[in-house]
């Protein structure tokens, strides 16, 4: 899918070499002692490559035309300014600003690592993982080489935490850009708020039910007292939850969508649970949260004041 329109991009890169040693340690490695980031598919040819036309030229000769498919739209979209997110083999979260347009650059060491298509960097070391939102955790899942990370607030946290991460205001800050705690949250830790809030309700969360292929819930409850069995559904995102879908069911049914996008009519025996509601939940029981969800809790000042700490330690 091709950037939408925007003064710059967020993205996220794979370093995944199939080319040269095939090596993802030697090509992180490599890229940060070089500063540059970017992908393989070589020429294998003497030939000197002084444009992009040069490059095609010669790439097409040993690339089928679809293999190409993700070095055109790096040298398309990838831009000086723009920021990419990337990780190393050892899972360590890394957040880079070009410095650069497209370039090939080969060498002994550049063919190694199978880095040849690039472009200059300034590559900063994130830190912890508290510091790198869900949503930015879930673009590394999919396999293709390069995405764009498409979400205004991941556009944002990113720039101000490029501010942060180099001692500069490079980035000015876009205040049209709204704040929830559950926008920063990944879908795990939005399922773990819920279940310690359900908790503290007198459920109990039977664990073997926490499992994606055994049933249409995120997990299956029995009350301490009074033995009611109850299924609980989570969505995050633009993903909304119709009560019709859920009522006339043998156990009860609690529905949390972090945006609060609910649709049909109140049902007997299914409950939707307001974002608000988990909010004040959070403010209040702060020693039961987990250390990263208190800091993005911090981030967006929910019962502690504004705040944009993104140096704050994790654990």
């Amino acid at each position: 899918m091709n950037p939408t329109p925007s003064p710059m991009y967020v993205f996220r890169l794979h370093i995944r070499p199939k080319g040269g040693l095939a090596n993802p340690s030697v090509s992180f490695a490599y890229c940060l002692r070089e500063q540059v980031l970017g992908v393989g598919w070589q020429t294998y040819s003497d030939k000197v490559i002084n444009s992009w036309a040069d490059y095609e030229a010669e790439a097409s000769k040993v690339h089928e035309p679809g293999e190409l498919s993700r070095v055109r739209y790096f040298h398309k979209w990838v831009k000086a300014d723009d920021l990419i997110w990337t990780r190393c083999p050892a899972g360590h979260y890394y957040l880079a600003k070009v410095n650069s347009g497209w370039l090939y650059l080969t060498s002994p060491q550049a063919e190694d690592a199978d880095i040849v298509n690039v472009v200059r960097c300034d590559i900063r070391q994130v830190g912890a993982i508290d510091k790198v939102p869900g949503k930015v955790v879930a673009c590394f899942r999919p396999n293709r080489t390069i995405q764009e990370i498409a979400d205004d607030h991941m556009w944002e946290y990113s720039r101000q935490l490029w501010n942060k991460l180099s001692g500069t205001d490079f980035y000015p800050p876009d205040k049209s850009v709204t704040h929830s705690v559950f926008l920063y949250l990944g879908a795990e830790e939005t399922e773990d708020i819920i279940f310690l809030y359900l908790q503290t309700k007198g459920w109990l969360v039977v664990p073997n039910s926490r499992k994606g292929d055994t049933m249409s819930y995120e997990f299956y409850l029995i009350h301490r007292e009074t033995r009611q069995r109850a299924g609980v559904q989570v969505k995050t995102g633009d993903s909304g939850l119709n009560v019709e879908d859920w009522k006339d069911r043998p156990e009860y049914v609690f529905l949390f969508q972090a945006n609060g996008l609910y649709s049909g009519g109140p049902a007997r025996g299914v409950e939707c649970l307001a974002p608000t509601e988990i909010e004040i939940f959070m403010v209040e029981n702060r020693d039961l949260l987990p250390r990263s969800t208190l800091h993005w809790m911090d981030h967006v000042g929910l019962g502690t004041g504004p705040s944009v700490d993104v140096n704050a330690q994790g654990s």
